[in-house]
């Protein structure tokens, strides 16, 4: 298996979410998260305001599914690669799609995170990993917590 990696940002059409019910952004969501299962890709989507950041690892032929079906979506528009190539390790083995929403600043977003969402493309994906490791991390700190959740 040859593990790969996108990530790509987009503007986001913030009034067709917030008007959503939760449970309709739920229903979104464990649609996106069922196909990334089927594809063997795990992940992150960062909103950030108007704007998301999402990174994808899996193989290339998951990747390829993931990501056209994200690209398809009509509330995305501007969407932009930033990074893609190999990877040795993912780093959200356990999260088919993590949504870390923040369209109001009340989260505070890293600081290498926020370069990435304002950076020029294309970027290194090592740049772009080491970013969005700091994510990773944050996830990986509640690991406790939520294996408690699902007991």
């Amino acid at each position: 298996m040859v593990l790969s990696a996108i990530c790509y940002r987009a503007r986001i059409d913030g009034s067709s979410l917030d008007g959503l019910p939760c449970a309709e952004v739920d229903q979104l969501l464990d649609r996106t998260r069922r196909l990334n299962r089927l594809n063997g890709v795990t992940g992150i989507l960062l909103r950030q305001g108007d704007h998301v950041l999402l990174w994808l690892e899996g193989e290339a032929s998951g990747l390829a599914d993931s990501r056209a079906c994200a690209e398809g979506d009509l509330r995305l528009s501007q969407v932009e690669v930033l990074s893609e190539g190999p990877l040795d390790t993912r780093l959200f083995p356990h999260c088919w799609l993590c949504l870390a929403n923040n369209r109001d600043d009340r989260m505070e977003i890293p600081v290498k995170v926020a370069e990435v969402l304002t950076a020029s493309a294309p970027m290194e994906l090592t740049a772009v990993r080491d970013a969005v490791q700091c994510l990773a991390r944050r996830i990986e700190d509640c690991r406790y917590t939520r294996a408690a959740l699902l007991i």
